[in-house]
């Protein structure tokens, strides 16, 4: 993973980056008491209509029935200026309960879709169950499904966007994995089946 304030790589047992020093007690003093939210849909910028929370909420049960190991929420807020949305994403992430389940940091698969109405900007944020499979880079290509309908003010319409976006990542990612696998299991078995050499002892 990598830092949301300054982008360098940490490893998952780091408590601070080493680089800018940013930690979760440092957020915590910084975004104060996490707000109220929802499973699959918070608007706390008021921008969706009802019928289009409607829609997104389905949408969102859907992707569940189709990732059940994922759990994938989504925050539509307005940050100050001096809060990031990639620095928001990450404490919400790791502070808020989203799930009713208790997971521990490897058995974590959520992800977070955090947007700031205010400045037009979003993050995704993975939990750590995910990085083996998910990296910044497919993040990131996800996220560039919303940049034309927030330009255009269509917050419902870039959520979706995002979310057929997830998917369609999500369904490559789990077919490399399955190559790797298989690519893995049968090297295995390969190096198993040769025949070492004897030597006869006279």
């Amino acid at each position: 993973m990598k830092c949301p304030s300054c982008a360098t790589t940490l490893a998952a047992a780091e408590p601070r980056c080493p680089q800018c020093k940013l930690s979760l007690q440092r957020l915590d003093l910084k975004f104060g008491l996490v707000p109220r939210h929802s499973r699959y849909l918070s608007d706390r910028s008021q921008r969706l209509t009802l019928p289009e929370m409607k829609s997104l909420r389905h949408e969102l049960r859907l992707f569940e029935k189709k990732f059940p190991q994922i759990l994938l929420s989504v925050l539509l807020t307005e940050l100050p200026t001096n809060h990031p949305a990639h620095e928001y994403a990450f404490w919400m992430a790791n502070r808020a309960r989203f799930s009713s389940l208790e997971k521990t940091r490897s058995d974590n698969c959520d992800l977070l879709l955090v947007i700031d109405a205010a400045s037009d900007t979003a993050a995704l944020v993975a939990g750590y169950g995910l990085e083996p499979y998910v990296s910044e880079d497919d993040l990131q290509e996800v996220l560039q499904a919303l940049a034309r309908p927030l330009r255009a003010g269509d917050w419902a319409g870039g959520i979706h966007a995002c979310l057929q976006a997830l998917i369609a990542k999500l369904r490559s990612c789990s077919a490399t994995a399955r190559k790797r696998e298989l690519e893995n299991t049968t090297a295995s078995k390969e190096t198993s089946n040769v025949q070492r050499p004897t030597s006869n002892v006279q």
